[in-house]
């Protein structure tokens, strides 16, 4: 090596700052402003002229950082102030509330019998409707003891009082993908077009299912009547008609508290 020459150590480049639970919670808070709106996706695309649809999908999805441009173009083709866009709240405790959960690092795959941990709000709608789930990255990782095909199981916090005794509110519970089979008489996460969960406000719920078939009085008429029933008696069953097949989907079903 010649006499003289500086030779600078090679820095180790350090890892960029990603905040997912925020990149989720502020996508889930967008998708709902514009189903608010009453924007499809391929509506907002058109009228905003400077979004495409992959860009609308990855910053509802939280799949990547958002620019602020684009977050400023979708509040303008909403006609919603931009502050808007960022009136919700992340609950970052539920990874230091339980000790068991390991934090996500991408490209670090997790010990054997580990689950994915994900807000059930980005399960519900991730999962849901045969979304793509490609990219889905995790909150962390929990040992839920699994064996076999560990990637159809998940875990989230559910909230509420609505499933108690068995799930008191707060607590992490084991889901598994749903993938046929029937439904009767069993808790699962299920999400529909146009429900609302008096309790949450939310979309989807954690309910015991119960499926009846009314006579058919008329050719043209659904008779089909879903019954989502809570556990506490102080809730009431949640009562759906006439759904159609693709508004209704069974996200996962439950398994067990953690």
């Amino acid at each position: 090596m010649a006499k003289g020459r500086n030779v600078k150590k090679a820095s180790k480049i350090r890892p960029r700052y990603k905040n997912d639970a925020f990149l989720k919670a502020l996508g889930a808070h967008c998708r709902k402003i514009r189903q608010a709106k009453g924007y499809s996706i391929d509506r907002l695309y058109k009228e905003s002229d400077q979004l495409s649809p992959a860009s609308i999908d990855r910053l509802e999805r939280g799949n990547a950082d958002s620019q602020i441009l684009v977050l400023v173009r979708y509040a303008q083709a909403l006609q919603v102030p931009l502050n808007e866009l960022f009136a919700f709240t992340t609950d970052s405790s539920e990874l230091t509330q339980d000790s068991r959960i390991i934090p996500y690092e991408e490209s670090t795959k997790p010990p054997l019998g580990y689950v994915p941990v994900f807000p059930l709000q980005v399960a519900a709608g991730s999962f849901s409707f045969q979304g793509d789930t490609s990219g889905l990255q995790p909150s962390g990782w929990i040992d839920a003891g699994v064996r076999g095909h560990s990637d159809v199981y998940f875990a989230s916090f559910v909230r509420g009082e609505s499933m108690e005794p068995l799930i008191q509110n707060g607590s992490l519970c084991l889901f598994r993908k749903y993938g046929g089979g029937s439904r009767q008489g069993k808790i699962f996460l299920v999400r529909a077009r146009g429900l609302q969960d008096p309790e949450t406000g939310e979309a989807f719920v954690v309910k015991k299912y119960q499926r009846q078939t009314l006579p058919r009085s008329t050719e043209n008429e659904n008779p089909t009547v879903i019954h989502l029933l809570s556990i506490n008696p102080k809730y009431p069953p949640i009562v759906l008609v006439g759904l159609e097949d693709d508004s209704f989907d069974t996200v996962a079903e439950f398994v067990r508290v953690l």
